[in-house]
């Protein structure tokens, strides 16, 4: 089964995203960040397809290659609006996913409307499921007050980025009442809520493509432009959460020895509480050895493993 699925696999084409947006609205970094984890971005092969007079890019990622088509900007100058229609018109139908990016502060819609509009609104439902809208450069929206240290939008930039998910969707849904997507809110340079992102992006690609995407997906890692001191107590409060019990039963035992047997000398101190012993062996690792347990969850487990034992000795 497993020859058959590579067989499958290196048998079928490569996913092909067309990418739609106004240059600088980071539309390479976003494929960077989805399928290359934070690695350049390497094209292997750049082929004109003559058909649309368009770039295809083959992007070689770290699990493989997909196709980007990056559109010229349909909004640059409006003598080329009727001609960028058509071949979009003729490009749209080549792609597993339609991803329309736009600068997550900027509220204007209209050209987005009338475009997907004359692109989509008129007897294409098929095409229509494969958009995805994704209003990037989420860190930079108004109140401008993202928290570095956490990598996070403040509670003012969360309900923003809320207030303009929903707006957004809503203005799209009015000229497309057929699309069933949400427009994403996300960072492609903080690796900001990526996740969500592909989710809609699986959402949009034909069930039968699905599988083929899904095995690119290589998401940059959010939690390395996160405060490595605040990492390391948030990762142990987590741990201590979901194992309070040991802790638990570790001051109960001594407490138990040290009233049972009151003519002895007093019982040792009792060891530190897992949370703590985990959050100093963090605080001790080298800054690649705390990378390489963040990037993979067995490593991880193996290393709180240890560090409790070593703790109930």
């Amino acid at each position: 089964m497993l020859r058959e699925f590579d067989t499958a696999l290196d048998g079928e084409r490569p996913p092909r995203l067309v990418l739609i947006g106004e240059s600088g609205v980071g539309k390479s970094t976003t494929v960077n960040a989805l399928f290359n984890a934070g690695q350049p971005v390497g094209h292997t092969r750049a082929t004109t397809d003559h058909a649309y007079a368009v770039q295809v890019e083959e992007v070689s990622g770290r699990r493989g290659v997909l196709e980007v088509v990056d559109m010229p900007g349909i909004g640059d100058d409006v003598a080329n609006y009727r001609r960028y229609l058509d071949l979009y018109l003729r490009v749209l139908p080549t792609a597993d996913a339609i991803v329309w990016v736009h600068p997550a502060e900027d509220r204007s819609v209209h050209l987005v409307q009338q475009a997907l509009l004359d692109l989509l609104g008129h007897g294409a439902p098929d095409l229509c499921g494969r958009l995805v809208l994704a209003l990037n450069k989420a860190d930079e929206i108004d109140p401008h007050d993202w928290n570095r240290s956490a990598n996070l939008p403040s509670a003012r930039q969360s309900e923003a980025l809320r207030e303009r998910a929903a707006d957004f969707t809503e203005k799209i849904v009015r000229v497309l009442p057929a699309w069933q997507g949400v427009a994403v809110t996300y960072s492609a340079r903080q690796h900001y809520n990526l996740t969500a992102l592909f989710k809609e992006m699986m959402r949009a690609v034909p069930k039968e493509r699905r599988w083929v995407l899904e095995r690119r997906m290589d998401l940059a890692d959010f939690t390395a432009k996160v405060d490595r001191k605040l990492l390391r107590a948030a990762s142990a409060r987590m741990l201590a959460e979901v194992r309070p019990q040991a802790a638990v039963e570790a001051a109960h035992t001594a407490h138990t020895a040290h009233t049972t047997h009151p003519a002895q000398a007093p019982a040792p101190a009792p060891a530190p509480a897992t949370g703590t012993r985990l959050s100093e062996a963090f605080a001790a690792l080298p800054e690649a050895k705390w990378r390489e347990l963040c990037q993979d969850r067995a490593l991880f487990l193996e290393f709180t493993r240890r560090v409790e034992q070593e703790s109930g000795r």
